[in-house]
């Protein structure tokens, strides 16, 4: 008998695909299951989808961004203020932007830049090309801090924990002063590109268990730090309210652009992501319960550090309450060491304490890497839609970033400027894509990319096209405009000089980049390359750039003149036998 017809082998053969099929559905395991040919690329479930999105979300900025911008704004009574507007924002801001970037991402299947030449026109194509840039240049510096995360996790496998301050200032600054800051950054630019080297199938995995593993650490160290001695300071400082900051333009920017860097609203992120999502998987739920779970992960956070720094300092005699605070902004420059200097700290005082600490920054790594993951697959996805190859794509990206993080690496003024001007350029990232879904029609937009087009999601409520339409728009430009103003009052002797954080220093970063991709617009198109008859070069350049197949002429009308003809004929077939139904009946 032959093994086509063998019942054993037809028997082996269906298990086999069942077997294949259900570690499709789990996402740890489609490491190991290679897609058939020509098969699109997705998610392999929502669970997938959920962990993805908030591995894109959730990194080191929920600790060590989050915290410090609270740290400056917690000074003179405490920091509710700023917390109610960060979380105004949440509701007025993060979540619409996301929900918009899902739409145009699972829709178009295209890149950033793609998407609003496809939506919009050529023309548009330098908007999204700005929006990749902005993300090109805090993935450069971002992976500076993965570096210090992966360097402390090794510190804390190999070398007790500091036990006081000074100590672990000591610790940070040998760190700051030697080499390991440039080669954690080269560690962490490689991790991230072999990361997306087989794109949407290994990104997958990789975010679900190191997103699952730092939650639980973080549930863990937060409950440890609450019940700490006189932990309870820090909380009552975080929501002490100043109601005077309110009228303070920094403290609204630094809400709004702290809610886009936490959530990744505005980026693009989101939108490369949704390219690899079904119908099926509901954009409104994720783009509704991620910036929720990630902002609510950033609190925890915050509290977290500051009941950990009061606890210790209130044990050392600091009676008054300002110097916790002066101490938090004091942790390197713009408290870009907070987490380095205090939770080894924390941890010192646990039963088993090297060993949580070893855990929780590697879990750390592992989110800030999944974060930093989403970052280069929006790039690699972006010069893909142009024409290259998935691998030289990832290597191209990975140099560029290296380089020019580089400066970051060895210089921590470098690294607090770029994350100032790069932050704040995320409300204007948000302002092209409300502008994108505006020429669309708001209300189209809402009908065709959701509700319309989901399957089994959420409906996409009225009063989001009330907020596109109105509110963010006022939002974005209010607030940079009323920042500008601002500066300019009350800095008159220094906001035109380029200084780290000066007005001038932004707007001059930020024209740099406009002028930039507006002169490369006209240049922005897919790579038209015919396959060579030679064969050897066929494979030389293939490896680098995808072939465009030859079209004849007039093939392209008449595929498409046979497909309209074709769908006209089963039209009309359908009709015809639901006529005769009728007829029957």
């Amino acid at each position: 008998m032959s093994a086509v017809h063998d019942p054993t082998v037809q028997l082996s053969n269906s298990r086999s695909s069942r077997l294949k099929e259900w570690c499709r559905s789990v996402p740890v395991l489609t490491l190991f299951v290679k897609k058939p040919e020509g098969e699109q690329a997705t998610f392999s479930s929502s669970v997938g989808v959920l962990f993805t999105a908030l591995g894109s979300a959730v990194g080191t900025g929920n600790i060590w961004r989050f915290s410090r911008i609270m740290a400056r704004h917690a000074d003179e009574g405490g920091a509710l203020a700023f917390i109610i507007a960060w979380v105004l924002f949440l509701f007025l801001w993060s979540i619409p932007i996301i929900l918009l970037e899902y739409g145009v991402g699972r829709f178009t299947r295209k890149s950033v830049v793609e998407s609003f030449g496809t939506l919009l026109g050529p023309t548009y194509r330098f908007m999204g090309a700005f929006m990749a840039l902005v993300s090109f240049l805090i993935a450069s510096y971002y992976s500076v801090v993965l570096g210090w995360c992966a360097y402390y996790f090794v510190i804390s496998c190999a070398h007790p924990l500091p036990g006081s301050l000074v100590e672990s200032t000591a610790d940070w600054e040998q760190l700051q002063s030697s080499v390991w800051p440039v080669v954690c950054h080269f560690l962490a630019v490689t991790a991230s590109a072999l990361s997306v080297c087989r794109g949407v199938s290994t990104i997958e995995p990789v975010v679900c268990v190191s997103i699952t593993a730092l939650l639980i650490i973080v549930v863990f160290c937060f409950y440890w730090a609450i019940f700490l001695p006189h932990a309870s300071r820090g909380i009552v400082h975080i929501f002490t309210p100043n109601w005077a900051s309110f009228m303070s333009s920094s403290l609204w920017l630094d809400a709004l652009s702290q809610n886009a860097w936490d959530t990744g609203g505005g980026l693009g992120t989101f939108l490369t992501y949704a390219t690899y999502m079904k119908r099926s998987h509901g954009a409104v739920k994720m783009g509704v319960l991620v910036p929720m779970i990630n902002n609510l992960v950033s609190l925890v956070c915050g509290i977290m550090v500051f009941s950990n720094v009061f606890s210790v300092l209130s044990q050392h005699h600091y009676d008054n309450a300002a110097s916790p605070v002066d101490l938090l902004k004091q942790s390197g420059p713009a408290s870009t060491g907070i987490t380095f200097l205090w939770m080894p700290i924390l941890f010192n005082g646990i039963y088993g304490g090297r060993f949580l600490a070893a855990i929780f920054f590697l879990c750390l790594t592992l989110a800030g890497l999944s974060s930093l993951i989403s970052f280069v697959e929006q790039l690699v996805h972006t010069l893909m839609d142009f024409g290259l190859q998935r691998i030289p794509a990832t290597i191209l990206v990975s140099i560029t970033m290296f380089l020019v993080g580089v400066a970051s690496a060895l210089d921590l003024d470098v690294l607090v400027n770029q994350d100032s001007v790069w932050g704040y350029a995320m409300i204007l990232c948000g302002c092209l894509l409300v502008f994108l879904v505006l020429r669309l029609n708001p209300f189209k937009f809402r009908r065709q990319f959701f509700n319309d087009y989901g399957v089994g999601d959420w409906s996409l409520p009225l009063v989001w096209v009330f907020i596109i339409m109105l509110i963010a728009p006022i939002e974005g430009v209010g607030m940079i405009m009323w920042w500008i103003v601002e500066e300019v009052y009350t800095k008159p002797g220094t906001w035109w000089q380029l200084t780290r954080d000066s007005l001038a220093m932004v707007l001059t970063q930020w024209s740099v980049v406009a002028l930039v991709v507006l002169a490369l617009n006209r240049f922005m198109k897919p790579l038209s390359i015919g396959t060579p008859r030679n064969v050897r070069l066929r494979r030389l350049i293939g490896f680098f750039i995808r072939y465009k197949e030859p079209v004849r002429h007039g093939e392209e009308e008449r595929k498409e003149g046979k497909v309209e003809e074709e769908e006209e004929e089963r039209k009309e077939g359908k009709v015809e036998e639901e006529e005769e139904e009728r007829k029957e009946g």
